[in-house]
């Protein structure tokens, strides 16, 4: 720095290097068409007032040199005083290095300061993911900056460019921007969070370039994304390495349901911090707000395997394990966080999951009774192993007794099942087993082999799904249908296609063969249903069916040549508490032609299921299911063409110790 000349000195130097570089700066960015650009007349205004000063420092420079130079015989004879202009270049440079030094501290004490400081962003506990909010340290000062370490450095020049320059570029507006936003944050500091907002709306209105300004006021409208996504996407134009600004943004995003937006930005933010445990874990969070399971474990055990003791991420993870169907890894996950931060909460979660993923045992009974008074009782029960990663184990046994008012008949069932989800998308239940019919009318006991086996697979995020299921079982609605030993092998399908938003489209497809002690019969059914989801929990929906049986039967069961069903359903999911509601029911009108016959009329339809499921205690939940349907012909099998059906069933899952 040269004494007496202003604008010399490191402060100076850094004002007048950054308002030279503002008219290239500005023209890269609208060759990138970044939005909010800064204007022309700003930046002719800031080039002009550094030229201003420019020109200032050399004629003030030359004024000292030629003063100087004439008193020097008068003032020291002898002694070397410069002459001419009193700016040198040497002095210049000397003032330059000493900036480059004082930068290159500040970075060297921003990586000193970096891991200490990396766990101190606040989080807001709001449902899951949780909502990440810089710290201090991360938001830029007056003027705007481009993250805390540039803040910092920002901060240091300065206060030690404020003895050389009467003047310092505090934000791009001036002192009224500088003293506005000062007051903002000191009503901020207070804790009223609506008087800082006006506050911070002021500083914006005098400098709409203020990135910290910008960011604040969109923080405290987080719980309004509409609001406070398009300043959080301000604050990414004008901080675009900020990686908390990208975050910030998919959060506001993944809250609004869009969640390729949001991935979009979660991954801009992992590019610049890919080491950071709030890019790597903010990304984890918004896959697992847009379903996307799968991945969503993936990138909490990535980061896990590098920090082993973040309890929070642990929580997390099991939380997305018992989403993907592994609840024995689940187990792990909350033990390993409970073992470095005990927490009641969590350790009554721990007991819930252990008990999902406990040997358990379910007793149950049923009983069912149609319009043409056959009765159907049934005793049985099913125990279940300790789930291991994606494969559970069990067996199940039953006992129905089945009656008509004159003839009494039973079947014995037991079979084995497993269940395989190597993924959260995808599932698989096997099912082998037999069932033994009681003899009568001159039968002999019948020994059956049954089976099933159910494929599902559901794209994340709600995309497209398929389900596939082979079947083989004994028809058992009458004594007349046990008697004549009626077989239903089937095979059916459902394709479910997202349309537009929440309107969804399923297909379903179905054929099967009935054979019995003196015939065998086939049916072939085919549907379409256009759903709406109003809510998560609620689902519209309207469906056209139609049936065909080859031929009539006398075996029991009613088999017309078509059968056709438009309906209005609806499905509802109600939570109270612990307790669970479900139902899914269903009105419309129904047609059937008999074999040799025309179309009949049009008639009601309706059907209804029900489940009501309430946790006793931890591993001891109590089910109720009922179920009723009124129609000409029934979804699985209608005794005779006008035929009305109720059941109930009551099961209690134990799990064991």
């Amino acid at each position: 720095m040269i004494v007496g000349v202003p604008g010399t000195g490191i402060g100076g130097l850094f004002y007048l290097l950054s308002a030279l570089a503002l008219p290239l700066r500005e023209a890269i960015r609208r060759v990138r068409d970044r939005a909010n650009p800064v204007s022309w007349r700003v930046v002719a205004q800031q080039t002009t007032m550094a030229g201003g000063i420019l020109a200032g420092m050399w004629a003030t420079g030359l004024l000292i040199g030629a003063v100087l130079g004439a008193a020097r015989s008068h003032v020291a004879p002898g002694v070397g005083l410069p002459a001419g202009n009193l700016l040198r270049t040497a002095t210049v440079a000397l003032s330059l290095g000493t900036l480059a030094a004082v930068l290159l501290g500040v970075e060297l004490l921003r990586l000193c300061l970096h891991r200490r400081t990396r766990r101190e962003t606040p989080i807001e506990r709001r449902g899951a993911p949780e909502t990440l909010q810089p710290s201090e340290r991360r938001v830029a000062v007056a003027g705007g900056g481009r993250g805390r370490g540039r803040g910092l450095m920002l901060l240091v020049l300065l206060e030690i460019g404020a003895a050389a320059a009467p003047r310092t570029l505090v934000s791009q507006n001036g002192r009224v921007a500088a003293s506005r936003l000062a007051r903002a944050d000191s009503v901020f500091a207070v804790g009223d969070a609506a008087a800082a907002a006006r506050a911070y709306a002021a500083v914006l209105e005098a400098d709409p370039q203020n990135s910290r300004a910008t960011y604040r006021l969109a923080d405290l409208r987080r719980r309004d994304p509409k609001e406070a996504l398009p300043l959080f996407r301000r604050y990414v134009v004008l901080e675009p390495s900020d990686p908390w600004g990208y975050l910030a943004v998919a959060d506001m995003l993944a809250r609004l349901g869009r969640y390729d937006e949001a991935l979009q930005s979660s991954a801009a933010a992992l590019r610049l911090a890919p080491n950071e445990r709030d890019a790597v874990v903010g990304r984890a969070r918004v896959l697992a707000r847009a379903r996307r399971t799968d991945a969503a474990v993936a990138a909490y055990r990535q980061w896990l395997a590098t920090d082993h003791r973040d309890t929070e991420a642990w929580r997390e993870l099991a939380r997305e394990l018992v989403r993907a169907g592994r609840p024995g890894d689940a187990v792990q996950a909350l033990e390993r966080a409970q073992a470095q931060t005990p927490d009641p909460a969590v350790a009554q979660r721990l007991a819930v999951v252990r008990a999902a993923a406990a040997p358990a045992v379910t007793p149950l009974v049923s009983g069912s009774r149609d319009s043409d008074g056959n009765t159907a009782l049934r005793l049985g029960g099913a125990a279940e192993l300790a789930a291991d990663g994606p494969v559970r184990l069990g067996m199940t046994a039953s006992r129905v007794q089945i009656r008509d008012g004159f003839t009494t008949t039973g079947i014995d069932a037991m079979a084995l099942r497993a269940t395989w989800q190597p993924r959260a998308v995808a599932k698989v239940d096997v099912t082998a087993g037999a069932v033994r019919l009681d003899a009568m009318g001159g039968a002999n006991a019948t020994l059956i082999p049954t089976g099933q086996l159910r494929a599902r697979w559901r794209a994340p995020a709600r995309g497209p799904a398929l389900d596939l299921r082979a079947d083989r079982s004994v028809i058992d609605a009458s004594p007349l249908l046990v008697a004549n030993r009626v077989v239903r092998t089937e095979l059916r399908g459902i394709v479910e296609l997202p349309i537009a938003g929440r309107l969804r489209l399923r297909g379903l497809g179905r054929a099967a063969a009935l054979s019995d002690s003196a015939a065998r019969n086939h049916r072939t059914g085919v549907g379409g249903v256009v759903a709406f989801a109003a809510t998560p929990s609620v689902e519209v929906s309207g469906q056209v069916h139609q049936v065909r049986y080859a031929h009539s039967s006398s075996a029991g069961y009613f088999a017309p040549r078509l059968a056709q069903v438009v309906e209005a359903g609806t499905y509802v999911e109600v939570e109270t508490g612990s307790a669970l509601l479900a139902f899914d029911a269903g009105a419309g009108v129904q047609r059937v032609a008999r074999h040799g016959a025309r179309v009949g009329p049009w008639r009601r339809a309706l059907r209804l299921y029900a489940l009501i499921a309430v946790p006793l205690a931890p591993g001891r939940d109590l089910r109720l299911e009922l179920e009723g349907e009124d129609s000409q012909i029934a979804s699985e099998a209608a005794t005779s063409g006008q035929w009305r059906y109720g059941s109930a069933m009551l099961s209690l899952r134990w799990a064991l110790p």
